[in-house]
């Protein structure tokens, strides 16, 4: 979840995934489902709408300046993603994905998934990892942090067990580039502690904190 301002109303942005594992349906491509959305909540009215749709498996949210949202996202065997939501927008699951399907999904999305978002008017992720890294959370350190570290982002991993130094274009739709940081442990999520200027890791195995 994050805070956010839509349309000059106070709520929260929260992702929904919820279909079995590995055995995906059409509903995060209809409208009357919640599964595979992003909603807005309004905190005056408590009303919910579809911020974007055609979402797999969101697992990090992160509202930078009220204009700017991205979200990472667990693709199928492969395809893990970055994306920058837009209201309105669709994202293409389960029909576009740079994964591949699982032997054990149902015969929905035996087929292999469609290569190119934007030609079957999908939104293309900013960033896909194939193979997949066992995508987490994502948070911006402040320039503060270190001198080396300017307008950089931290983003966590699972499977892989690190993690990546970002940097994206003023627009965030480009990764300018990546830097990998092998940590050893599955990391589920981040923070980061502006009074010991420190990013607070969870880890997942042994229930610590790094």
């Amino acid at each position: 979840m994050s805070i956010f301002n839509h349309q000059g109303s106070n709520g929260i942005l929260a992702t929904m995934g919820g279909e079995i594992l590995n055995k995906p349906t059409n509903k995060p491509q209809l409208d009357d489902s919640d599964i595979g959305k992003i909603l807005f909540i309004n905190l005056d009215n408590y009303k919910k709408i579809i911020f974007s749709k055609g979402h797999r498996n969101p697992q990090g949210l992160l509202n930078i300046d009220n204009k700017n949202i991205l979200s990472t996202e667990h693709g199928p065997y492969g395809g893990d993603e970055i994306k920058k939501i837009i209201f309105g927008k669709n994202y293409g699951w389960p029909i576009a994905s740079y994964g591949f399907p699982y032997s054990s999904s149902n015969k929905f999305t035996r087929e292999p998934f469609k290569k190119s978002h934007k030609v079957h008017n999908f939104e293309e992720p900013v960033f896909s990892f194939v193979p997949s890294i066992g995508i987490s959370q994502i948070i911006k350190l402040p320039n503060s942090f270190s001198k080396n570290y300017q307008d950089n982002f931290i983003l966590s991993s699972l499977n892989n067990a690190s993690l990546y130094r970002i940097k994206f274009d003023s627009d965030y739709e480009k990764v300018i580039f990546m830097e990998r940081i092998f940590v050893g442990k599955r990391i589920r999520d981040l923070k980061f502690d502006q009074i010991n200027n420190s990013i607070i890791l969870a880890l997942e195995d042994f229930h610590e904190v790094m």
